[in-house]
């Protein structure tokens, strides 16, 4: 692989190390492969030193062939460098592995499938050597790491001009909504300084000024894992607010809790112009009446005061993998029955799911919107499709969010404070892929796509920006998505060991910039519709080995940023130039 440009962007592309560390300065050190030279990244070392590199094929199915060439190990990714005259090599990060199977083909070679998380299955042939068995165990030993604190962004030394950590800030975001100011009717609670009583909180969140810290303690233990109702976003017009927490522990005798009534009805108080408030359950009601046998289940409203209650109808984390898992399955055969490719995309519920979460974010900005209601959202534990339906309204209410710095702290504060489980859903590290394995951020991100659709020009940021979060959620190269939780990111000291990827983002923001965009400063409230929704190829069928769904826009969108620059900086010189003369004039008049 040739040396790489420090602006270059990761994209769908043949090689997936290109997608993933393109933009990233190489290192000194280096090798000499049939194509050119192998560059190392900053921290990334060879494995296998004192071997040479294994001669393998890889299986093609794009032409029925086998590829010849060499594989080479590091301590972050599995390189296949294609021998002369061969076709694309082919890189793979290596916590990006889901599987690895060893299976024999003769009594002489054996076959080795390595299935990644992002839909990338490839094959190698291997003569039976001590060698190659020292290749496979290596890998075994270098991609599967119960220790998070060893994953690669922890060895990453790459430095950027761009700090990303800084991205977010607790108080500015708050100040920004008007929740922080004077006579403000909400406070910072700091109960959880030190993550107290709530691990998967962060240490500061934002309750009702009227709502004393007793009270919040109280209901902590009335919530589940403890997650009681904190602040996400305030209209800046009517005062409604989108507040988050986790389900009730009423149980099968429904218990009560009188310190939560009181909160939920002081976020009510907290706006003038509605008198109710809307509670949003995101799952199936069948769901939440199933939990309330484990001790949980949902609000009963007539213990409420004023509020209105519906059931989101969105499957949980279980049926949203085996989904993905039907998607996976169809969009790589290499051929289908194209009389029943609809039929069967259908049936693998992906696009169903989509379109039911998006419907529920549209219904809670439009009654924040239209209805000028608060609403407070949960499902179970509140940060799988809560995370989903806050982050999601709050696009389509708040413009800021729709820009490039506004969406990166959105995903910071929705998904990376409030204690979205990354790990646990994406099984960094793990060997085995568990029942909590789950692409509830990636289907987030689908469901942005999709709006960005919908409304081309009202996205500051372009797809190429979701192509990268999406891809780089399983990479483990920056330390964005590592833990489940702002404690375990402090235990592990994330943000002065490892890089974030806004770091990376944010030096070179022209590749992730929409020439199109033009603000609207109102909120945007989508009819979704399956004659609207898509599948989103350039992700999902990244890597069919027929087909490659490349961005035709994207080279035309450089083009078109760079005369947008250009053209802006032609009008700041011409004005700067008119300004002086007429101070000239003026002098001269003066005179």
């Amino acid at each position: 692989m040739a040396n790489v440009e420090e602006n270059d962007i990761p994209g769908v592309s043949e090689t997936i190390l290109e997608e993933l560390s393109r933009g990233v300065e190489v290192a000194e050190v280096s090798q000499t492969t049939h194509h050119g030279t192998f560059s190392l990244l900053p921290g990334e070392e060879l494995k296998l030193r004192d071997l040479q590199d294994p001669e393998v094929e890889c299986i093609d199915p794009s032409n029925d062939g086998r590829i010849r060439g060499q594989l080479k190990l590091t301590n972050y990714r599995l390189f296949f460098t294609a021998a002369e005259g061969e076709p694309h090599d082919i890189d793979i990060p290596i916590h990006s592995i889901q599987a690895i199977d060893k299976r024999y083909q003769s009594e002489k070679s054996y076959i080795l499938e390595i299935k990644c998380k992002h839909f990338l299955t490839v094959q190698f042939t291997f003569d039976k050597n001590e060698r190659k068995k020292d290749l496979y165990s290596t890998l075994m030993k270098t991609a599967f790491i119960d220790d998070g604190g060893r994953l690669f962004a922890f060895d990453f030394k790459k430095k950027f001009k761009e700090n990303g950590w800084e991205v977010y800030n607790f108080d500015s975001e708050y100040k920004r909504l008007g929740a922080i100011k004077e006579n403000s009717k909400w406070r910072v609670c700091t109960i959880n300084k030190g993550f107290a009583l709530i691990d998967s909180y962060p240490e500061f969140f934002v309750v009702p000024a009227s709502v004393s810290d007793e009270t919040v303690k109280k209901t902590v233990s009335f919530r589940s894992k403890g997650r009681v109702p904190a602040l996400s976003w305030l209209h800046p017009k009517n005062e409604a607010s989108i507040t988050r927490c986790s389900q009730p522990c009423v149980g099968i005798r429904k218990h009560r809790c009188e310190e939560d009534e009181t909160m939920i009805a002081e976020i009510r108080k907290a706006t003038t112009v509605s008198t109710h408030i809307h509670i949003c359950d995101c799952r199936p009601a069948m769901n939440a009446k199933a939990n309330m046998a484990k001790g949980c289940g949902y609000e009963t409203p007539r213990n409420y005061e004023n509020i209105e209650f519906s059931f989101g109808n969105i499957e949980n984390i279980h049926s949203m993998r085996d989904s993905n898992n039907k998607l996976r399955a169809l969009v790589t055969q290499p051929e289908i029955d194209e009389t029943k490719w609809f039929s069967n995309l259908a049936a693998t519920q992906w696009l169903s799911y989509v379109q039911s979460v998006l419907n529920e974010a549209v219904r809670v900005a439009s009654t924040i919107e239209n209805k000028r209601s608060s609403v407070v959202i949960h499902c179970s534990d509140g940060w799988d499709r809560t995370s989903q339906i806050s982050s999601l309204s709050m696009i389509l209410l708040d413009p800021y969010y729709r820009t490039l710095q506004g969406f990166e702290v959105l995903i910071e504060k929705e998904w990376l404070s409030f204690g979205h489980m990354f790990r646990t859903r994406t099984c960094h590290g793990s060997k085995t892929m568990t029942d909590n394995y789950s692409p509830i951020f990636l289907q987030f991100i689908d469901c942005v796509w999709q709006i960005g659709q919908l409304y081309p020009h009202s996205f500051e940021f372009n797809n190429n920006l979701l192509l990268t979060i999406a891809q780089h959620l399983h990479s483990c190269l920056f330390g964005t998505f590592l833990f489940d939780c702002d404690k375990q990111r402090k235990e592990m000291e994330v943000k002065t060991k490892t890089v974030s990827l806004w770091s990376y983002i944010n030096t070179c923001k022209t590749r992730f910039l929409n020439p199109l965009y033009k603000e609207k400063k109102e909120c945007i409230l989508p009819v979704i519709s399956m004659r609207t929704i898509r599948l989103w190829k350039q992700y999902w069928m990244a890597y069919h080995p027929y087909h490659k769904f490349e961005d035709p826009t994207f080279d035309r969108t450089m083009e078109l940023v760079g005369l947008r620059e250009k053209i802006v900086g032609e009008s700041e010189e011409a004005r700067l130039k008119n300004q002086a003369a007429n101070k000239n004039n003026v002098e001269k008049v003066r005179d």
